[in-house]
């Protein structure tokens, strides 16, 4: 996570951190777990496409997010994952991430 944080040139700022979630306890808590349209349950399911079958089907990845928390309490909490503006499937968040943006994260944090 140091070096994913060092990439995105925040290595010096100690507003953002990273987390690393090795065994999904957290995305698991937050209902985050990254579906597709024909895997709605990691590990289940027909094996067709959606982001599972990129990322492989033993994984239990999050869907794109970003969480404001001030004290531990979670004051903003935005999930990218479509659909698009014309119905498009995103569950990814790939093609559509607005929601999690600092943009909108600003916007909604500067209204908390």
């Amino acid at each position: 996570m140091t070096a994913w944080k060092k990439d995105q040139g925040l290595a010096g700022s100690d507003l953002i951190e990273f987390l690393a979630d090795t065994d999904a306890e957290l995305t698991q808590a937050m209902d985050i777990v990254l579906t597709g349209p024909t895997n709605k349950t990691p590990g289940a399911g027909e094996k067709g496409a959606g982001p599972n079958k990129a990322l492989g089907w033993h994984t239990m990845r999050c869907k794109r997010t970003a969480t404001y928390l001030v004290d531990g309490v979670v004051r903003v909490h935005e999930v990218s994952e479509g659909p698009g503006p014309q119905g498009e499937a995103d569950p990814a968040g790939d093609d559509f991430p607005q929601n999690s943006c600092v943009e909108n994260m600003l916007k909604l944090i500067g209204s908390c």
